[in-house]
């Protein structure tokens, strides 16, 4: 309690979150509403703060949806203060508990990072410290919006007549080495171009976990600066993307060839990004980031996974039919399946004419996955983080058994792969993506070919099934999709055959 600090009268610090260069940052209270603000003091009293250039430049940016909103500034007991809402945790704090994060978050992150810089920019302000440090994620109710922190190092680009500062060189560095822009290393000074090629190392460290030039040893931090730098202008844009989509290599390659007083062209930008949405068939929802669905998951997961992975035999009752063929991972999840497949096979020309869910429904199709260990083994560690579902999820799931390709072959429904499939077979996690493109129209036909004749069920089967839809909702719609991309592209699928 004797370290507690009252400022202005109205607000009291409870803990130390962190602490800077600039000074140290506290969770605090307002004394009277009893809302948590963040409070940060300067280390020393200084004539001019970093702390009074943000307070600043906050002030007038408190009509913008992703900026903190500003409480109180000034000095107390010589030192200068500023109150400014408590948000959530940044960007980083996340990436130390997935390593990377899937495409889907990343371009959620992408698509509200570029409004967020084309916000401060048509305000005359450059951040100039783009980073996941400076990324937090709103609480409560703001959990899936994101917030720009830290303008301790921000400018004003424009003056009050629209004029645009003046290029200049021989200038100190501005930024963190990781992710600063080629002209910050050269010396030169910022622009609006330079925010841009910041986001997009950021970027690319978040779908990738890393980028080149980090983690290497320097002798001082001046030939860590000159040497970052000279890796980034050697190193070529396609180097450094290579393994993602095209449009983020066009995305870099396209702001670093601004010009210092160009505005960028954020509506291009941000084109880039949402024609990799709708090559992978990404629905915007309620839950955008991987950290939102892993938390609602590990929620709902406590009430269910134990009837999930831990039930009596009798959840997952079979035939003779069933242990010759196609074990049951249960009928709800089957349908969930047949929903997910049907809108992933289908292509523009046949949107009209596809069957509803509801039809499907009344027609019986329940479909089964056969041979679904070998490719959830493959893919559980490696894409465990990608798809945004921690491991355990993943490992419990990996732990329910299904048929091996030889006892398929012995069923009375026998499962043929096309000649081009048996040949690539070994190598489906590389051949995949192409596969699935090519054999689009085939599987869609072979699909509608298929007669489905399910049993009918008893409550109690009903009832066991119902239990495990409650634990599949929580389950990523990412997570369905690669599933069905690595299934749908190798396997026929069965009737599923349910006991009465």
């Amino acid at each position: 309690m004797n370290n507690q600090k009252i400022i202005n009268s109205t607000y009291i610090t409870k803990k130390r979150v962190s602490a800077g260069s600039f000074g140290v940052v506290y969770q605090g209270q307002d004394i009277n509403t009893r809302n948590f603000v963040a409070i940060k003091i300067d280390k020393e009293s200084k004539e001019e703060s970093s702390l009074q250039r943000e307070a600043e430049i906050l002030r007038k940016l408190q009509h913008l949806q992703h900026i903190p909103k500003f409480y109180w500034a000034g000095k107390e007991q010589d030192l200068f203060v500023l109150v400014i809402q408590y948000l959530g945790r940044d960007l980083t704090h996340y990436m130390k508990t997935f390593r990377k994060f899937s495409l889907k978050c990343v371009l959620n992150i992408a698509e509200q990072m570029i409004n967020i810089l084309e916000s401060l920019h048509r305000n005359k302000v450059l951040h100039r410290d783009i980073k996941p440090e400076n990324v937090l994620v709103g609480k409560e109710d703001e959990e899936n919006q994101l917030f720009i922190v830290d303008f301790g190092i921000s400018k004003f680009y424009k003056d009050e007549n629209e004029s645009h500062i003046s290029f200049r060189d021989n200038q100190p560095f501005i930024g963190t080495t990781r992710y600063a822009s080629i002209n910050a290393h050269k010396g030169y000074s910022l622009s609006r171009r330079d925010d841009m090629e910041s986001l997009g190392y950021m970027l690319i460290f978040l779908l990738k976990g890393q980028l080149p030039w980090q983690n290497l040893q320097f002798t001082s931090e001046e030939n860590k600066i000159k040497q970052v730098g000279q890796m980034k202008i050697k190193m070529k844009v396609s180097e450094l993307c290579q393994g993602l989509p095209i449009e983020f290599t066009r995305y870099l390659d396209y702001v670093r060839g601004l010009q210092f007083k160009s505005e960028p062209n954020y509506k291009y930008c941000q084109s880039l990004f949402k024609k990799v949405q709708i090559e992978h068939n990404y629905v915007p929802k309620e839950l955008v980031f991987d950290w939102n669905i892993s938390q609602k998951i590990e929620k709902e997961g406590q009430s269910t996974s134990s009837n999930l992975f831990n039930s009596k035999p009798s959840l997952f009752r079979k035939t003779k039919d069933d242990l010759s063929s196609n074990n049951i991972f249960g009928s709800q999840l089957n349908q969930s399946i047949e929903q997910e497949m049907n809108s992933l096979l289908r292509t523009p020309e046949q949107k009209k004419s596809t069957l509803t869910p509801e039809i499907l429904r009344k027609k019986g199709r329940i479909q089964s996955i056969s041979s679904y260990n070998d490719t959830i083994s493959d893919i559980e560690f490696n894409n465990s983080v990608l798809l945004g579902i921690q491991p355990s999820i993943l490992s419990r799931l990996s732990k329910i058994s299904f048929n091996s390709n030889s006892r398929v072959k012995n069923s009375k429904s026998n499962i043929s792969l096309t000649p081009e499939i048996k040949a690539k077979k070994d190598n489906h996690l590389q051949f995949q993506h192409d596969l699935y493109l090519e054999n689009l129209t085939g599987i869609k036909k072979r699909k509608s070919q298929l007669s489905y004749s399910p049993k009918k069920r008893d409550d109690e089967t009903i009832c066991e099934c119902s239990k495990m839809n409650e634990a599949e909702e929580g389950i990523e719609r990412k997570y369905i999709e690669l599933k069905l991309r690595f299934v749908n592209a190798r396997f026929k699928f069965q009737p599923n055959k349910c006991l009465k």
